[in-house]
């Protein structure tokens, strides 16, 4: 196998918004999981585009195809009554994808990371 490196390739992150997280409750009360919801503004051929992460992180340690596909369409509804189109600039994935994990948690690191410095700054 050979390898060799391309060209490089300017990325422009315009912002990173992560909005407030929003309760799934079971049976009314119990708090079975939590909507992320992560926007990262990026420019593509000039133009700004924004890409949508849905984040589902359920509270069971294991969950049946049904009770996936009941959360993941509960996020699709979320999405609608945001206006979030199903488009190539959304991702909806459940908390057990590892890419999913180290994605929240390198997002929220980062947040935690800019808010010490302008908190040091003040």
């Amino acid at each position: 196998m050979s390898l060799k490196l391309g060209n490089a390739i300017a990325v422009a992150t315009d912002y990173i918004k992560s909005n407030p997280a929003v309760p799934v409750y079971k049976d009314g009360e119990n708090l079975y999981a939590v909507i992320y919801h992560i926007e990262i503004g990026y420019n593509k051929n000039h133009e700004s585009n924004v890409k949508q992460y849905i984040i589902i992180d359920y509270k069971d340690f294991s969950l049946s195809e049904a009770e996936r596909a009941e959360l993941i369409d509960l996020a699709k509804s979320y999405c609608e009554s945001k206006g979030i189109e199903n488009d190539e600039n959304l991702e909806i994935n459940l908390l057990d994808n590892e890419e999913a994990e180290n994605f929240i948690e390198k997002v929220f690191n980062n947040m935690k990371v800019i808010r010490g410095l302008i908190t040091k700054k003040c």
